[in-house]
């Protein structure tokens, strides 16, 4: 199975790697199955448990997989617990964390935005999907989000209705378009004389705005997506040991 790659004088491990990539990806893996064990995988791809080991951990280096020790080796989600969006103080009113309910008010085809394209690394003039989505806690918008997809992707959302979005959104993009978040991008700006719609801002009142470009598990950007909050609601804190 490995010999369309050896032309190529690429390392065993690494065709293996590249292998088990391929296999996550268009088998739609669930994160909730274990992978086959090292010896099934050396048995498939007829090369040592070495081998398969080595490939297994680069992966999980890259952040794919994650191993658990009587249980197996299983893929992994991206952490956005580091996300910059958690320095928003999301606070309900006996003032206790509150995760933020996601609301789906806008989903629609659009034409490619040169720059938007070019952020996801596609033809200028391909199509896209663009969403607008709220963060609620208790009944207020914490949160406002732009968010813009690769129509060849998303094939799936095109005829769906706000109300069919799930609350998760990264989940939802799997389960219908087999499209796994592995990792994201993000950079922060404060944002003057904005005004949005859903946060019911005045000009006055400045904005921060998170840009995040998600990727694949091949690295590639499959969403690109805005999120604006109240400054006053932000609040950069780091512990360091």
């Amino acid at each position: 199975m490995l010999k369309n790659l050896e032309k190529f004088k690429i390392p065993r491990y690494e065709q293996v790697r590249w292998h088990i990539l391929t296999l996550l990806t268009e088998s739609k893996w669930d994160e909730n199955t274990p992978l086959p064990t090292e010896q099934e995988f050396a048995d498939k791809y007829q090369v040592s448990v070495g081998t398969v080991r080595k490939a297994v951990e680069k992966l999980v280096d890259d952040g794919v997989l994650t191993k658990y020790q009587g249980r197996g080796t299983f893929l992994k989600r991206p952490d956005f617990e580091s996300s910059l969006l958690r320095f928003f103080k999301f606070r309900d009113k006996d003032a206790c964390y509150a995760t933020p309910t996601g609301v789906v008010k806008k989903v629609m085809v659009i034409e490619g935005i040169e720059e938007i394209n070019e952020k996801l690394d596609i033809g200028k003039n391909k199509a896209l999907i663009y969403i607008e989505r709220v963060r609620i806690i208790e009944g207020k918008v914490s949160l406002s989000e732009k968010i813009w997809l690769p129509k060849s992707r998303y094939q799936a959302f095109v005829n769906l209705e706000p109300e069919d979005f799930e609350n998760l959104l990264y989940p939802f993009y799997y389960t219908k378009c087999g499209q796994f978040v592995s990792s994201a991008v993000e950079t922060l700006f404060f944002v003057a004389n904005h005004v949005d719609p859903y946060l019911d801002n005045n000009e006055q009142e400045n904005l921060v705005k998170v840009c995040r470009i998600a990727k694949s598990l091949e690295g590639e950007p499959i969403e690109y997506r805005e999120s604006y909050g109240m400054a006053e609601k932000f609040s950069y804190e780091v512990n360091i040991i």
